[in-house]
């Protein structure tokens, strides 16, 4: 399965991209994309991805479609749905 995911912030300057594909088996999570992620842009490995778990590092999370945020990197993916590689910032 092929997803989009799409990159912004430090994620988009560290990748030199503004997204990529990655290729995942059916029925994968989130934590899969990130080990792919990973894979692809070993920039990202310490100031996005934890290196001892494959997991975002506060504040990036992911949104789907532009619409939603999944709850946790245990979601599942669907083909076609597009993946925001976001961070949350505060302040004011």
């Amino acid at each position: 399965m092929q997803l989009v995911v799409e990159f912004f912030g430090l994620p988009r300057r560290l990748s030199g991209a503004k997204q990529t594909t990655v290729h995942v088996s059916p029925g994968a999570t989130l934590h899969n994309v990130v080990a792919e992620l990973a894979a692809q842009f070993p920039a990202f490995v310490g100031p996005l991805i934890d290196p001892m778990n494959q997991t975002l590092k506060e504040p990036y999370f992911f949104n789907i479609d532009a619409r939603r945020v999944p709850k946790s990197l245990d979601y599942q993916p669907k083909e076609g749905e597009k993946l925001l590689l976001l961070f949350l910032e505060a302040g004011g």
